[in-house]
C-alpha cells in the first residue's frame, strides 16, 4: 500500500465508523437520528479527500440514511431529480434507511392534497407521499428500514403502499404517532374516534401485507387506541411474513387490546419483544400479550421490571435473553423470582446507569444462584466514561464465582444484538 488513498474498502468503513463515533463520544445523549446525520456530515468531509473517496462516500455513506419531515418533504425533489439524470452507467448510491415524521394524513384519509410551497409560490409541491414514492423507487434494491411518524391518522394512499410494496428486502418497519405530552391522549383516544371509524388499522394491515420479507415491526410510538383489537383477524387468511421481533409501548393507560391480537397472528414466528416505557399498573394490561408468547419467546427487553409482576406461569421454556433498563427492586431480589428460575435464560443485561447505582448485597447473596444457564452478565448503553472503569466489584465477585463473562455493549446496541451473543 503506497498511501492512505490505497485502504480497502472494508478498512475505510472501520474508520469511518471509528470517525462517527468519536464525533459523537461526549454526546451522552445522542440517539440513533443523531448518529445518522452524523455519519452524513463526515461522509461529506472525507469525500473532498480524493475522487476515489468522493466516488466512495457517495455510493455508500451519502445517502445511507434519509431523514426529512413532512412539511419540508418537497426539498427532497432536487435528489429525486438527481437520481433520475443521473446516467444508468454509473453505480447508483444506496439508502437503507428512510425516516419522515410529521406526516399528516391526506383529506379523507386517502384523497392526496397538494399545497403551494413557501419558498417558491404560485407553484405546487410534490407532497410527502409522492416524494415517499419516488424515493422507494429510487432506492429499491438497497432499502432495509422505513420509519413512518404520522400527525393524528396512520394513513397512506393506495398507490404509496403499492410503491412501498416494491422493496425487495424491506426488514425493519416502524409506524408512530407524533404526539405531545400532555395532550396527545385526548386528541387521539376522544377527539379522532375509536379505532374502527379510524384509517389507521387497515393501512398497518396493508403495510405488513405488502412487505414479505419484514422482521421486525416497532410500534413502541403508536397510541394502542388506534388500532382495533380486530387487526390480527384481519391479517388472516394471508401470507404474513415471517416477523421475528415486536415493539409496542406500555405508557399509556388505556387497553393493549389491538398489540395483543397482532401478537396472536404472529405468535409462530415471534422471538423478541421489546416493552417501551413505565407499566403503572404492575404488568396487569401487558399479562395477556405474554401468555400467548410464552412458550415462543426468546429475547425479552423491558424499561422496567414492571411487566413481570402479574405472571401465574412463570416458564418460559425458549427464553434464554433478558434485557432490563431500570429495576424497581434490588437486582439479587429480581433475579430470584421464579421466571429466572425456570427460563434457560443464559444472556441478562442490565443498563449500565442502572447498574452503577445498585447498592453493595449483603455479604452471604449469591446473585447469580437461581440462573444455572447464566453465560453472560452484560452492561449495555455504555459511554466512554463507563469503558474507562470496571464495574462494581460485586458484579465481578459474582461472575468470577459462576464462570460467567461480563461484557458492555455501548448506547446504539440492543437485544437484537444479544440474541447473537
Amino acid at each position: 500500500m503506497a498511501s492512505i488513498l490505497g485502504l480497502p474498502n472494508e478498512v475505510l468503513d472501520l474508520i469511518f465508523d471509528y470517525l462517527v463515533t468519536e464525533e459523537l463520544a461526549y454526546n451522552l445523549s445522542a440517539k440513533r437520528n443523531d448518529r445518522m446525520r452524523c455519519s452524513r456530515s463526515v461522509a461529506i468531509v472525507l469525500r473532498q479527500v480524493c475522487r476515489k473517496w468522493a466516488d466512495w462516500f457517495y455510493v455508500n455513506h451519502l445517502y445511507d440514511a434519509l431523514i426529512f419531515g413532512g412539511k419540508t418533504a418537497y426539498r427532497k425533489s432536487g435528489l429525486i431529480t438527481h437520481l433520475t439524470e443521473r446516467p444508468v452507467s454509473l453505480i447508483r448510491p444506496r439508502c437503507t434507511f428512510l425516516y419522515i415524521l410529521h406526516m399528516k394524513p391526506p383529506s379523507k384519509f386517502y384523497e392526496l392534497r397538494r399545497k403551494p410551497t413557501q419558498d417558491k409560490p404560485g407553484h405546487r409541491s410534490n407532497s410527502s407521499w409522492e416524494i415517499l414514492e419516488s424515493l422507494v423507487e429510487q432506492f429499491p434494491h438497497s432499502l432495509t428500514e422505513i420509519e413512518l411518524i404520522f400527525m393524528d391518522f396512520v394513513s397512506l394512499p393506495n398507490r404509496t403502499i403499492g410503491a412501498m410494496g416494491r422493496i425487495q428486502d424491506l426488514r425493519v418497519l416502524r409506524v408512530g404517532l407524533h404526539f405531545t405530552c400532555g395532550n396527545f391522549f385526548t386528541r387521539v383516544a376522544n377527539d379522532c374516534g375509536p379505532p374502527e371509524s379510524r384509517p389507521d388499522t387497515q393501512c398497518l394491515q396493508s403495510l405488513i401485507l405488502a412487505a414479505p420479507n419484514l422482521k421486525r415491526l416497532d410500534l413502541s410510538n403508536l397510541h394502542p387506541t388506534v388500532i382495533s383489537s380486530s387487526i390480527g383477524s384481519g391479517l388472516c387468511g394471508h401470507q404474513l411474513p415471517a416477523i421475528t421481533r415486536l415493539d409496542i409501548g406500555l405508557d399509556w393507560e388505556c387497553s393493549l387490546d389491538g398489540f395483543q391480537s397482532i401478537a396472536v397472528a404472529f405468535k409462530h414466528s415471534l422471538k423478541v419483544l421489546t416493552l417501551y416505557g413505565s407499566c403503572r399498573d404492575r404488568g396487569r394490561r401487558v399479562k395477556p400479550i405474554l401468555e400467548v408468547l410464552r412458550e415462543t419467546l426468546e429475547g425479552l427487553s423491558m424499561s422496567t421490571d414492571g411487566p413481570l409482576h402479574q405472571l401465574t406461569n412463570p416458564n418460559f421454556p425458549k427464553l434464554r435473553v433478558v434485557a432490563i433498563d431500570w429495576v424497581s427492586t434490588s437486582i439479587p431480589d429480581l433475579l430470584a423470582r421464579e421466571i429466572f428460575k425456570y427460563a434457560p435464560i443464559e444472556v441478562f443485561a442490565i443498563k449500565s446507569g442502572h447498574a452503577g447505582c445498585e447498592p453493595k448485597p449483603p455479604p452471604n447473596a449469591d446473585m447469580f444462584a437461581n440462573m444455572p444457564k447464566l453465560r453472560r452478565l452484560v452492561f449495555f448503553d455504555c459511554d466512554r466514561y463507563d469503558y474507562e472503569r470496571l464495574p462494581k466489584k460485586f458484579y465481578r465477585s459474582a461472575c468470577e464465582a459462576h464462570g460467567i463473562e461480563w461484557m458492555r455493549l455501548g448506547p446504539y446496541q440492543d437485544i437484537s444484538d444479544m440474541m447473537k451473543l
